[in-house]
């Protein structure tokens, strides 16, 4: 009996010891993971930086301010671009390390796929590390050189913060179709290349804008469509070499041109897509491809007979 007595002992004593190791692992595991350095990627002078440097196999983007404004490789910068970057480097921190055994499978991802971010302000560089994420961009990656590879979050937002990173230099161009300072727009030139009778003209005469080929002009009209082309915004860039071949034999439907008072030119070409009629492809200054949402473009999408006062 006592034999039995002992055993049942000794069984207890080993299940609390196997409870007690048990319950010391996953609390180191939890303490390891919640060690992570929240500012490891943080730049401690964000405000004094002017100058963010992205590397990856598709090319090189450089974000630089010139005293005035943001341009990305020396074209106007999309400011809302710059104020989520701005937001993302303030924000986000580390969740924790990769688990050990995917550490090297995960370092050789980033070598192969990842950004190099680099953080100056002037010659200064304060911060450099490799920014990437998982096939299906639920999970991102940061690593400084030769250190751990950490999951990446913001907290409180389910987002994935590797992907402002990851944009090519059209992701980072301002959005405003006609870069014009509108303070110095002299002239605009409308042509519609299947229908000449609808082309148009605007000038600046007397102090007033008025179509030319009209005796009058509805001047609350034409003002509202001043107003739509110098606010029209692009849906997205593109770098389409395929594209740019099949519209070579084509006639676009409609032309913008505008000048200002320096003589330089602006220029919008714009080519309605059969297969699907809400998109519209420009081409902005003969060389920048993009795509319009149909609808932006309803305020310019006008012809001659359209200013004539009712």
């Amino acid at each position: 009996m006592k034999s039995v007595e002992n055993r049942n002992r000794f069984l207890l004593i080993t299940l609390l010891a196997l409870i007690a190791i048990t319950a010391a692992y996953y609390w180191y595991s939890s303490h390891r993971f919640t060690v992570a350095d929240k500012a490891l990627f943080r730049v401690k002078q964000l405000e004094e930086v002017d100058q963010v440097v992205l590397t990856q196999q598709t090319g090189e983007v450089i974000l630089k301010f010139d005293g005035t404004r943001w341009t990305v490789n020396n074209e106007q910068a999309d400011h809302n671009m710059i104020d989520v970057l701005f937001a993302t480097l303030q924000q986000v921190q580390p969740v924790r390390p990769m688990a050990q055994t995917q550490q090297d499978s995960v370092k050789q991802l980033l070598q192969a796929d990842g950004v190099r971010v680099r953080i100056f302000s002037g010659d200064d560089e304060l911060l450099s590390f490799v920014a990437g994420g998982n096939v299906r961009k639920t999970q991102a990656y940061f690593q400084r050189a030769d250190d751990d590879v950490y999951v990446m979050a913001i907290p409180g937002y389910r987002v994935y913060v590797s992907g402002i990173f990851e944009l090519d230099k059209n992701g980072w161009k301002d959005k405003q179709a006609f870069q014009i300072n509108w303070r110095n727009f002299q002239s605009l030139k409308a042509e519609f290349p299947n229908s000449p009778a609808d082309n148009f003209n605007v000038s600046f005469n007397a102090g007033y804008f008025s179509v030319e080929e009209l005796p009058a002009t509805d001047t609350t009209r034409l003002n509202d469509y001043l107003d739509a082309v110098s606010f029209l915004t692009v849906h997205s860039y593109i770098t389409n070499d395929k594209l740019r071949d099949s519209l070579n034999s084509v006639h676009p439907a409609l032309s913008i041109s505008l000048r200002d008072v320096a003589n330089r030119e602006f220029a919008l070409s714009l080519y309605p897509d059969p297969r699907d009629p809400a998109i519209v492809t420009g081409i902005i200054n003969n060389t920048q491809f993009a795509w319009f949402n149909r609808k932006s473009l309803e305020g310019i999408l006008k012809t001659r007979g359209h200013f004539a006062p009712k």
